[in-house]
């Protein structure tokens, strides 16, 4: 019982900024009644109030105290609201620190409460005890939990217990509510079957189940419901929509969207003559009836991500029908009758399997939005040129191979998407779009001379054409046809020739995206003075030159990527702290010089990518002055230096991520301080002159140890826009994107690193490449390695290594790649679970003593001598063979010495002992001799016979 409450008046904190308050501020000159007043104080002496929300509960009139509503003529306290509620960004909440049954027994004495909410909290349990049945007077918002004795409030006209975590059913006795007009139970845990009693409400006027995990069917007894006008209990698990709901003649709204209804829409739907939104996106719906033409004032249909196959004729008679969503089902066509809905605004069939489009749309004179992407058209008709009124188009992701020149009659159209398709060319008629603003071509075959004959609107501001097969050069005057264009997209393309100056002077340009093409020349220096460029991307191109120090004057400049072309010379080194710059990518290309140091200034600057360059001597970059950097690749130049010029300082707070520094000349220890980088997720160290030992703190990396945090953390900046090149399973590879924000790495292989592998490491267990290979490392494999459960990739080759291969690698499930060759390892392979899945031999080649599968060199069966971890365990076993081999010697020592002893010492028995040994040697000579007589005799008397 104390759960139960507990609930409901944790609930009685949150939401006293939120609700009405009756008292403050009013005109009356009755104040509340002694006994009242001292009911409220023993109320709030039963919560702890760490947010002040009761802190107004005192003095003498509670109906000045926040929260309490009174009666204005008589100043009973007829009001409770403690809605919860977020104030400056903090929850208001009580705690229940006293008895369920006190706090009842404290609110039952204000006997003409009305209004009680405590909604929008989370709590659980069996909020309401039974005393509050008692409650006659209780009408409008309540909220608290659900228990039977919730039956007795006759006068209940509300309910509002939503934003708890409720669970257990919804009680039989909640149908004894005959005054009940609205039930909210959303955002809870409730399960189980909506009651069959539901039915005998029948003043319920609107009913809210959302967001439960109420299942079963919805039961026939809600067609009882005759004042029902709102019913929304989406995000269930219900089955199936009785016949019976035809029945509900007041019905204006129905929600029933993401739950697991299957079959058909019941024909009785048609009865609803009031319904003016019907959602059921989100089951497994097949069929729509015919009687679905018979609701007259049906203005929002949403049946998207359902199974159906086609659209009935009488869809048309829905003529005041606004807003049609089909998208996500398996419609192959649309009837002529959607000519008829006049009054038709919105429409959406994408993502079904249509193929053509009637005629009669172009009848839809109100029609603003239309999508038909992702189905199998082939043509669009010219009808379409009727649509007056539309704003947007998306006919994406179909088999379009030309557009009807009658678009150019869309005066009203201001977005266009025809991506995906198989355009080859689109009509002149386009220019006439006055009002366009966004066209997107990109994913078509337009080739060769496409842009210098494209015709658009002037007050075009964004153009995507990137991955058209578009070949040739920009156009000189791409400034003049698109001037007020700030979105251009060419990506993956052909484009070749240089970048025209005219680009240059569109003074609206804030994206220029020219990736993956042939141009060529020089950067033009005017491009970079642009006050609106934001994101400039010219990478895999065949630009040569310098840099530009134009760009050190660009202050609006966000991102920039030059990499991959045959820029040359020093970096630029004149950056300001008054720059905006995120990402800066100027990798693989012929760069030399040193690390520009003005770099440090850039306080906002995310990611850096310097590297493949051939940048030189020392690395003077301090970690701590790139306050904003989680980035920072520098791998494949010629930097030298020790490693604590960039690891130097207070870092602890560093938001760095991803640390490379391939291919280098960087010497020296590895510093202790790189361990203070809580947020390092890639460390790639390799192929350097590194000494000294690997730091035992490197097992402490949080994200390395456990990653949950990725899931739920998008990071900030452009920090994942570029590839990474890292070694994983003995190849290179490039990670984008998602791959590289999950991926977890530490690479320090070809250094001059000693000591042995740091038993801290079994901490990873969240890392996935561990590189370690072509160092001078000695001692053993740790022997918890298993531990690392995420480890797809391990390298240990090229080592001292030596002992043998710990038992728990065989736990290493996800293990794909495996490298422990050219060590001394010895003893047997370990064997089972992803092991026995690893069979190229050369994984353990240069191991001369190792033994086993998938190695030809067998395992001898002798007994190994006991390992110190296993001869603890078996001390008993060991005595009681020791005892055996004593008894046997001691058995056949006492036999032998007892008999040759004697023989020895009496000589007596000697004599005998020898004279019995010539009597039996005698005997058996007399016998031999005898039997060969004999058969001689045989043998003769045979041959005579004959």
């Amino acid at each position: 019982m104390r759960e139960t409450f507990r609930a409901m008046l944790v609930l009685v904190a949150v939401l006293f900024f939120g609700a009405a308050e009756f008292c403050s501020g009013r005109n009356t000159s009755f104040s509340c009644t002694e006994k009242e007043r001292e009911a409220l104080l023993k109320f709030k002496l039963c919560f702890h109030d760490p947010s002040h929300m009761l802190s107004s509960w005192k003095g003498n009139d509670c109906c000045e105290w926040r929260g309490v509503g009174c009666d204005k003529n008589n100043g009973y306290v007829i009001s409770l609201q403690l809605r919860g509620s977020v104030f400056a960004n903090q929850q208001l909440q009580l705690y229940l620190i006293d008895d369920v049954e006190e706090v009842g027994s404290s609110l039952l004495k204000l006997r003409y409460l009305e209004h009680l909410d405590l909604s929008n909290n989370s709590f659980s349990g069996n909020l309401i005890p039974p005393s509050f049945g008692l409650m006659k007077q209780l009408s409008n918002q309540l909220s608290g939990s659900i228990s039977d004795s919730i039956g007795q409030l006759s006068k209940l006209e509300s309910i509002d217990l939503s934003y708890n975590q409720l669970n257990g059913s919804i009680p039989d006795s909640i149908g004894q509510l005959s005054k009940l007009k609205s039930i909210n139970l959303y955002v809870n845990q409730l399960s189980g079957s909506i009651p069959d009693s539901i039915g005998q409400l029948s003043k319920l006027e609107s009913i809210d189940l959302s967001y439960n995990q109420l299942n079963g069917s919805i039961p026939d007894s809600i067609g009882q419901l005759s004042k029902l006008e709102s019913m929304v209990l989406y995000w269930n698990q219900l089955r199936s929509i009785p016949d019976s709901i035809g029945q509900l003649s007041k019905l204006e709204s129905i929600d029933l969207s993401y739950n697991q209804l299957n079959g058909s829409i019941p024909d009785s739907i048609g009865q609803l003559s009031k319904l003016e939104s019907m959602v059921l996106y989100g089951n497994q719906l097949r069929s729509i009836p015919d009687s679905i033409g018979q609701l007259s004032k049906l203005e929002s249909m949403v049946l998207s991500k359902n199974q159906l196959r086609s659209i009935p004729d009488s869809i048309g008679q829905l003529s005041k029908l606004e807003s049609m969503v089909l998208y996500g089902n398996q419609l192959r066509s649309i009837p002529d009758s959607i000519g008829q809905l006049s009054k038709l605004e919105i429409m959406d069939l994408s993502g079904n399997k249509l193929r053509s489009i009637p005629d009669s749309i172009g009848q839809l004179s109100k029609l603003e939005s239309m999508d038909l992407s992702e189905n199998q058209l082939r043509s669009i008709p010219d009808s379409i040129g009727q649509l007056s009124k539309l704003e947007s188009m998306d006919l994406s992701e179909n088999q379009l191979r030309s557009i009807p020149y009658s678009i150019g009659q869309l005066s009203k159209l201001q977005s266009m998407d025809l991506f995906e398709n198989q355009l080859r060319s689109i009509p002149d008629s386009i220019g006439q779009l006055s009002k366009l603003e966004k066209i997107d071509l990109s994913n078509n075959q337009f080739g060769t001379g496409f842009l210098k004959w494209l015709q658009l609107p002037k007050t075009i501001n964004m153009v995507d054409l990137s991955n058209a097969s578009i070949s040739g050069p920009l156009p000189e005057n791409i400034s003049h046809m698109m001037p007020m264009v700030k979105g251009l997209y060419l990506a993956n393309n052909l484009l070749n020739g240089s970048i025209p100056k005219s680009l240059c002077i569109l003074k609206y340009l804030v994206v220029l995206d020219l990736p993956n093409n042939m141009l060529s020349g020089n950067i033009p220096k005017s491009l970079c003075n642009s006050k609106s460029l934001e994101y400039l991307d010219l990478s895999n191109n065949m630009l040569f030159g310098n840099i530009p120090k134009s760009l050190c004057n660009s202050k609006s400049l966000r991102y920039l990527d030059l990499s991959n072309n045959m820029l040359f010379r020093s970096i630029p080194n004149c950056w300001r702290n008054d720059q905006s710059f995120i990402f800066i990518d100027l990798s693989s290309n012929n760069l030399s010089g040193l690390f520009p140091s003005t770099m440090v200034q850039l306080s906002s600057l995310s990611v850096l990518h310097l590297n493949n360059n051939s940048l030189y001597r020392g690395l003077h970059v301090a970690l701590k002055n790139f306050t904003s950097l989680m980035v920072l690749d520098l791998g494949e130049n010629k930097f030298s230096g020790n490693l604590t010029s960039i690891i130097r300082g207070e870092i602890s707070n560093h938001p760095l991520r991803v640390l490379r520094l391939r291919k280098n000349l960087v010497s020296g220890y590895i510093p202790l301080e790189l361990c203070s980088l809580s947020q390092m997720q890639i460390l790639d160290l390799a192929d350097n002159n590194l000494t000294g030992m690997i730091p035992s703190c490197f097992g402490k990396f949080p994200i390395m140890v456990d990653a949950t945090q990725l899931i739920y953390d998008l990071g900030a900046g452009y920090w994942d826009q570029a590839p990474l090149m890292e070694v994983v399973k003995g190849r290179f590879l490039e990670y984008e994107r998602q791959t590289l924000r999950l991926e977890i790495s530490i690479d320090l292989s070809s250094n001059n690193l000693i000591g042995s592998i740091p038993e801290e490491l079994i901490f990873l267990k969240d890392l996935h490449n561990l590189n370690l290979s072509w160092n001078h490392l000695s001692g053993n494999i740790p022997e918890k390695i298993g531990q690392m459960e995420n480890l797809e990739s391990l390298d240990f080759s090229k080592n001292g290594l030596s002992g043998m291969i710990p038992n728990s690698m065989s736990s290493l499930t996800k293990l794909s790649h495996l490298n422990l060759s050219y060590n001394n390892l010895s003893g047997p392979i370990p064997t089972g679970n992803q092991l026995q899945t690893l069979e190229d031999p050369t994984m353990y080649a240069g191991n001369p003593q190792l033994c086993g599968a998938p190695l030809l060199n067998k395992c001898s069966n002798d007994p190994l001598p006991p390992t110190t971890a296993n001869f603890e365990g078996n001390d008993e076993g060991a005595i009681k063979r020791m005892w055996f081999y004593i008894v046997v010697l001691s058995g056949f020592a006492t036999g032998f010495w007892g008999v040759v002893g004697t023989l020895i010492l009496v000589k007596n028995w000697r004599s005998a002992y020898f004279q019995w040994v010539d009597d039996v040697q005698h005997w058996i000579l007399v016998v031999i001799t005898l039997k060969v007589a004999r058969f001689k005799k045989m043998f003769n008397g045979n041959q005579d016979g004959q």
